[in-house]
């Protein structure tokens, strides 16, 4: 499997980002690629929460965080010709960085995996991909 670094770009948007302006890139051997444009994106955080109790006591006294885990979906994405020439496909990504910029910050997912690809096609239509996967970590970088 490639190790690559994956980047979701959101570019020329002063105010909410909309899907026209989302694109993958990767960083592969110091160059960034465009590899895929993508109509949407989900990403969902998900904490694990706990309760502490306490002998005596009818409910909870506190609540704490656990473990934080991250799932990204990708819906219809289009692989561009380059990176289908330079033998890149998402189902071959591992261990992969994903961010999203936006236009006041960036997102990074770090050490992601994929959990899923699906390919859908139509007559006289490019082929789309959708793509879940999970990342280990997160990080939010403001510009």
């Amino acid at each position: 499997m490639k190790d690559f670094r994956m980047n979701l770009q959101l570019f020329n948007t002063p105010t909410v980002p909309i899907s026209d302006n989302i694109y993958f890139r990767i960083i592969q051997d110091g160059a960034s690629k465009r590899v895929a444009v993508a109509e949407s994106y989900k990403a969902t955080k998900t904490k694990e929460t706990k309760e502490q109790e306490a002998f005596g006591e009818s409910e909870a006294v506190a609540t704490y965080g656990g473990r934080t885990s991250y799932e990204l979906e990708i819906s219809r994405a289009y692989v561009t010709d380059e990176a289908l020439k330079d033998g890149i496909f998402l189902d071959e990504l591992e261990n992969f960085d994903f961010v999203i910029e936006k236009p006041d910050r960036s997102e990074i997912y770090s050490m992601c995996n994929w959990s899923e690809v699906s390919e859908s096609g139509e007559l006289k239509d490019k082929v789309a991909e959708n793509m879940r996967f999970k990342a280990a970590k997160f990080k939010r970088i403001m510009k």
